[in-house]
C-alpha cells in the first residue's frame, strides 16, 4: 500500500510540474498531427491529448489512417482538435490512393458529416502520380473548396513548378504545404509569389525527420539561410507541425508499431528554439495565429 501510495503521489508532482511548465510556454498550434493505426497500441488517445498539453498545444489538426481513428482524439477544455480526412480509405492502398473511384464520395460524405474540417494529408509525387488530370484526385479538391476547408498536401518534387500547377488550377482551395515541400526558401518564395491560396508548414523539417535532407534550422535555433527574410515577407503564411512518425525507415510497417508519440517533445523544443529568436509578433503569427486563419477558427 505504501509503495502504491509513493507512486500516486511521484505520478501526481509530475503532472503538476508538466502542467506549470505548459502554462508559462507560449501556445502553439500544430497544423500536422498523425493518429493511426500503426501507433494505437503504443500511444492511447488519452496520452496523444497529454503530450499536446504539456507542450502548450492548444490547436491540432490531426489526420491519420483508416481515417475514423483520428475522431478518438477529442477536444477538451483547453484544447481544440480539428479532425481532417485522410482519403486513404485503407492503410494497404495508400500508394495509389488517387485511383480508388470511390474516394471522392467518402471525402464528401466526410466533410458532410461536419466531424472533418478539412483534408489530407494527401501524397503526390512527380512522376508517379496522381497526374494533373487525374479525376480523383481534381474531385477532392474541388470538394474542399465546395466545402471551404483546407487541403494538407505532400508534393514529391524537386521543384515548386510542380505545386503551382495544382494551387494555379485550384486557385478556389486553400492548401496547406507540409514540409515546406522539402525545398529551401528561394524555392518556398517563388510558389508562395504565384499562389495566394498556399500557406506552408514546417512539419518533418527538423532535425531528426528532415523532408529533403535538410532542417529549417540548426540545433541552436538559427534558421537556415532565406528563411527569416522569406517569414518576414509573407508573414502570415507560415505555420509549424510535428509530424509524430518514427522510425523514418518503418513508415507503416506492419511488424513495427509507430512511436512517433515518444518523440514529439523533442520537435516541439526544436521548433521552439526557432520560433523564441523571432520578432515577436512575426513568432506569435507561426506559433498559433496563422493557423487560426487558414482554418477559418475563430477565437
Amino acid at each position: 500500500m505504501k509503495r502504491f501510495i509513493l507512486h500516486f503521489s511521484a505520478t501526481l508532482i509530475l503532472f503538476n510540474i508538466n502542467f506549470v511548465f505548459a502554462e508559462s510556454l507560449p501556445v502553439l498550434a500544430d497544423v500536422h498531427v498523425h493518429y493511426k493505426w500503426s501507433q494505437t497500441e503504443v500511444t492511447t488517445p488519452q496520452q496523444a491529448v497529454e503530450a499536446l498539453q504539456r507542450n502548450a498545444v492548444k490547436l491540432a489538426v490531426v489526420f491519420g489512417t483508416p481515417p475514423e481513428t483520428v475522431l478518438d482524439i477529442k477536444s477538451t477544455a483547453d484544447l481544440e482538435i480539428v479532425h481532417f480526412f485522410q482519403p486513404y480509405i485503407h492503410p494497404f492502398l495508400k500508394p495509389h490512393w488517387f485511383l480508388n473511384k470511390r474516394v471522392p464520395s467518402a471525402v464528401r460524405e466526410a466533410l458532410a458529416s461536419g466531424k472533418y474540417k478539412g483534408v489530407g494529408e494527401i501524397h503526390i509525387s512527380d512522376g508517379i502520380g496522381p497526374r494533373m488530370d487525374n479525376k480523383v484526385f481534381n474531385s477532392i479538391l474541388e470538394i474542399a473548396a465546395e466545402f471551404d476547408v483546407p487541403v494538407n498536401i505532400h508534393t514529391n518534387s524537386s521543384s515548386p513548378r510542380y505545386m503551382r500547377r495544382i494551387c494555379q488550377r485550384h486557385s478556389q482551395t486553400r492548401f496547406i504545404w507540409a514540409h515546406a515541400g522539402g525545398l529551401q526558401a528561394e524555392a518556398v518564395g517563388k510558389l508562395l509569389s504565384q499562389c495566394d491560396n498556399v500557406w506552408v508548414e514546417f512539419s518533418a523539417r527538423d532535425h531528426l525527420k528532415s523532408v529533403g535532407g535538410i532542417p529549417v534550422a540548426d540545433n541552436d535555433g538559427n534558421l537556415a539561410e532565406g528563411w527569416l527574410a522569406l517569414m518576414q515577407r509573407y508573414s502570415n503564411k507560415f505555420m509549424i507541425g510535428s509530424d509524430p512518425i518514427w522510425p523514418i525507415s518503418e513508415i507503416d510497417s506492419w511488424h513495427t508499431d509507430d512511436t512517433g508519440w515518444h518523440k514529439i517533445d523533442e520537435v516541439y523544443m526544436f521548433h521552439r528554439r526557432w520560433l523564441n529568436r523571432l520578432p515577436t509578433d512575426l513568432a506569435n503569427k507561426l506559433r498559433y495565429r496563422n493557423a487560426l486563419k487558414v482554418l477559418k477558427r475563430h477565437k
